[in-house]
């Protein structure tokens, strides 16, 4: 479904509030796994970055809404190996001691499935860490947390700068280019970009799986929790008024380093509640279904296993949002590009591989394993109308079935160290991203570790 352009009003009184303005060549919004991969990377070749979350910690639905599990994907093999490699320093940050065993799913060859690999779970206080370990060794990055963003000053086709606040300062980030890392895409669609939200018609991109009417249909939204065992029986705990079956019992069960579970309901949530219900009611509606979910298995008298030791250790202070905008970019990423595969996509300009199922978790659920991997565009990167902006996030140029199956963390953090390098390159030569030598940008992300291409028989 297409909407219009958006330029929100905020009630505060800004003309009251002090200001600080900061000058940079690369500005970075939003400090995800997009953010840190674009952040990290720009920093790396050279630029001056400044990178602003309005968390107190990186990482984003990461940390702060424990999604803390990379599923397996191919081409995964830069930041997000660098990564790694530094939160396996801590004795418990990571639960796999060899990252070549995460880093593909299992996939159709030679007419055989072959098994799906293990996630790699981590703790998120250990991604924050090492993430924000990295920037700083690169010494060409400041990084603002608990820093919000406010609204983009667009003159012409051009973002001359950004507003943030922190801590009722008013904040004015000049730069020469910006990258929106905002899982929702604000300071795109603040800028004026057009964007999609909820399902594609058919006839918009000819997909195989789209519907013939779109719908505003959003995937599903989760408020993990924690478990840890006591080792001795609990009491069950059922809150009153929360019915013991308000909860559907699919889930992902993840085991921490520690031994703890992290648990994701899948379909905790219809996605379009986001749309139409206030935060901290929804929160709190969440939060219920948490206690109701942990009842019903922690009750069940069947089963592999039994949690009649375990206790809620925690629950996320966000819920995990798997989809909202979607910014038209020079080019859409597809359901049809998906299917097909690198091999027999025409793109000239892939700066990514991703091969994880086509993963539905809304009106209308589906999850499509892929034989192989497909290549992202670095067209998807460059929203449509603004010249030195660019997008490395879930709300990038991707149509709903196709941002299904990209969306996951280290794909994310894969796409932001392409957009990171192109920035980079930008500055150097003082052109907009869009004139950027896509065969540089390219070269560059090999020496990188990053594959652009299906990896030779790796293990």
């Amino acid at each position: 479904m297409l909407l219009g352009r958006n330029n929100p009003a905020f009630g505060a009184d800004i003309r009251t509030a002090s200001q600080e303005t900061i000058k940079t060549e690369v500005c970075v919004i939003g400090g995800g796994s997009g953010g840190t991969g674009a952040a990290l990377a720009a920093a790396r070749a050279g630029a001056k970055v400044v990178l602003l979350e309005r968390e107190s910690i990186l990482g984003g639905t990461g940390t702060c809404a424990w999604v803390c599990a990379w599923r397996p994907v191919m081409g995964s093999n830069g930041i997000p190996r660098d990564l790694y490699m530094m939160m396996k320093e801590d004795p418990s940050g990571v639960s796999c001691i060899d990252y070549s065993l995460c880093g593909r799913a299992g996939r159709v060859k030679e007419g055989k499935w072959l098994p799906k690999n293990p996630s790699l779970v981590y703790e998120p206080r250990t991604f924050d860490y090492a993430a924000r370990e990295m920037l700083e060794a690169t010494g060409r990055c400041q990084t603002l947390l608990a820093t919000t963003f406010c609204r983009a000053r667009v003159e012409g086709n051009t973002i001359k700068a950004v507003e943030a606040w922190f801590a009722g300062k008013r904040l004015l980030i000049e730069a020469d280019v910006f990258i929106d890392c905002t899982a929702d895409g604000d300071v795109c669609a603040d800028a004026g970009c057009e964007y999609h939200m909820g399902e594609d018609s058919k006839s918009l991109y000819n997909e195989p799986s789209a519907p013939e009417k779109a719908e505003m249909s959003l995937n599903a939204l989760t408020l993990c929790y924690r478990i840890t065992d006591t080792g001795v029986s609990q009491k069950p705990y059922l809150p009153k008024d929360v019915k013991s079956d308000s909860c559907p019992l699919s889930a992902c069960y993840d085991k921490m380093p520690n031994g703890d579970v992290v648990i994701n309901v899948v379909g905790m949530i219809k996605g379009n509640t986001i749309l139409c219900m206030e935060h901290s009611r929804l929160m709190r509606e969440a939060q219920r279904r948490v206690y109701a979910h942990f009842h019903a298995i922690q009750t069940q008298t069947s089963g592999k296993v039994q949690w009649n030791t375990w206790t809620i250790s925690g629950i996320a202070p966000r819920i995990g949002v798997r989809e909202t905008r979607r910014i038209l970019g020079d080019c859409v990423l597809t359901e049809n590009d998906c299917r097909a595969g690198i091999s027999k996509q025409s793109h000239k300009d892939v700066i990514a591989i991703a091969d994880h199922a086509i993963d539905m978790h809304g009106r209308r659920g589906q999850h499509l394993r892929l034989d192989g991997p497909y290549g992202i565009p670095y067209r998807c990167l460059l929203p449509k109308g603004v010249r030195n902006l660019m997008i490395a996030s879930r709300a990038a140029s991707f149509s709903h079935i196709a941002a299904s199956s990209c969306r996951l963390q280290r794909t994310m953090m894969t796409i932001g160290q392409a957009a990171g390098n192109a920035a980079a390159l930008a500055v150097k030569h003082r052109i907009e991203p869009r004139r950027v030598d896509v065969a540089a940008l390219q070269a560059r992300l090999q020496s990188q570790g990053v594959d652009i291409t299906e990896p030779a028989q790796k293990a």
